[in-house]
């Protein structure tokens, strides 16, 4: 077994390396998913501070995660095109340029109008990441390292939200927003620099997600991919708000919210592994049970360190999931693969800022409540995945 272990080693180093400049690539890729992914976690927890800041209500600031989810969703739809006519290079030097300028606007916001306006353009720069990331490791990665690969990106994001949760309990608000404008115009110049990638697939036809659509198992994967990030955001991201509530301090809710990041540092590998290891399906099942059972215990939240426990849990099932569901999406055929990386990105956030408005209606009434209807849906969900997600037969 070790000298197999050995021999796929060797064989998957040998097929990275082929392609020229691939791990120049990959880290470039991992580098702005961790740009972009910075304040995205973070926004949650200082929803309190900035409406304090504002001289607005919580529930009204929190909008803010709506208008940078749902430009993004929309926006990711435009990268297949684009992917298809125009170089990676050029596409992401640019996005990585608005992402900079939008988050330096709102970090120096001091109206919650000038804030909103800034998410919405940064939503539609940084809804270029994902997209791209999957369609290069679908293209790049051999398929047996293929979960670890993507796990791997997803990691960079989930260390960079980690950081930013973090910070976000010492650090003003506004430097929350300021850091990444920094870091994205780094980002773009060593892109500039050292980004050189051609695709080997040609991409000779014109997108059409409508025909996609058409195919059963397509149609299912997004449906439930909409489900999910409706209930997921809609619970995350009022957490923050949940927890002032319960007069914890902004250093206290900033500690929890980071131990659903931090465990998601933990999760994507180890969910790259579940998926190559025991299927796509099984660790689907498994991410979304622990999921629903997460969100269940949140309806007593009996003390700081069960929340904490609870949280951990969170974020480490979301993470699986997360990983296998991406997993599936890069094992299609290669032509249709930047349709579908861009429609599960757009499905993905576009949903989930709709998931953040709707449960806040419900919020308002009652967390508790709210959180155990979101975990029935979880629930469903876990149970009909492997249905969901198998190959046609």
């Amino acid at each position: 077994m070790k000298e197999l272990g050995t021999d796929t080693n060797s064989m998957v180093k040998n097929k990275l390396v082929s392609v020229p400049n691939s791990k120049v690539i990959f880290a470039l890729l991992w580098l702005e998913g961790a740009v972009v992914s910075f304040n995205t976690a973070c926004v949650a927890a200082v929803i309190p501070a900035i409406a304090g800041d504002l001289h607005r209500s919580s529930f009204e600031i929190a909008r803010v995660i709506s208008l940078y989810m749902i430009p993004y969703g929309l926006a990711a739809l435009i990268y297949a095109p684009l992917v298809k006519r125009h170089s990676v290079k050029a596409i992401k030097t640019v996005c990585l340029l608005v992402f900079a300028l939008a988050s330096l606007i709102g970090g120096l916001s001091t109206s919650a109008l000038g804030l909103f306006s800034s998410r919405i353009f940064a939503g539609i720069a940084a809804s270029a990441t994902t997209p791209i990331a999957l369609i290069l490791t679908g293209e790049l990665a051999p398929k047996e390292i293929r979960g670890r690969m993507v796990g791997a990106f997803f990691s960079a994001t989930f260390i960079a939200a980690f950081a930013g949760v973090i910070l976000s309990a010492v650090l003003p608000w506004r430097m929350l927003f300021i850091l990444p404008a920094v870091f994205a115009l780094v980002n773009a110049v060593l892109v500039f620099l050292f980004f050189d990638f051609k695709s080997k697939v040609e991409y000779d036809y014109e997108v059409n997600y409508l025909h996609i659509i058409k195919e059963r198992r397509i149609v299912r994967i997004f449906i439930y991919i909409l489900i999910l990030s409706l209930a997921y955001h809609g619970i995350y991201n009022w957490l923050g708000v949940y927890f002032s509530s319960l007069q914890y301090t902004q250093a206290q809710v900033s500690l929890l919210l980071s131990l659903v990041v931090f465990s998601g540092i933990f999760g994507q590998p180890f969910g790259g592994w579940v998926t190559d290891k025991k299927g796509m399906g099984f660790a689907a099942t498994l991410g979304l049970a622990g999921l629903s059972l997460a969100t269940f215990l949140l309806i007593k939240p009996f003390s700081f360190v069960y929340l904490a426990i609870v949280l951990f849990i969170f974020g480490i099932a979301w993470t699986m999931n997360h990983n296998a569901v991406s997993t599936v999406l890069t094992d299609f055929p290669d032509k249709l693969r930047p349709e579908l990386a861009s429609l599960n990105s757009a499905v993905r956030f576009a949903s989930g800022g709709l998931g953040v408005g709707v449960a806040g209606i419900f919020m308002q009434q009652s967390f508790g409540l709210s959180f155990l209807g979101l975990g029935v849906i979880i629930l469903i969900l876990a149970i009909a995945s492997n249905k969901i997600l198998r190959e046609n037969r």
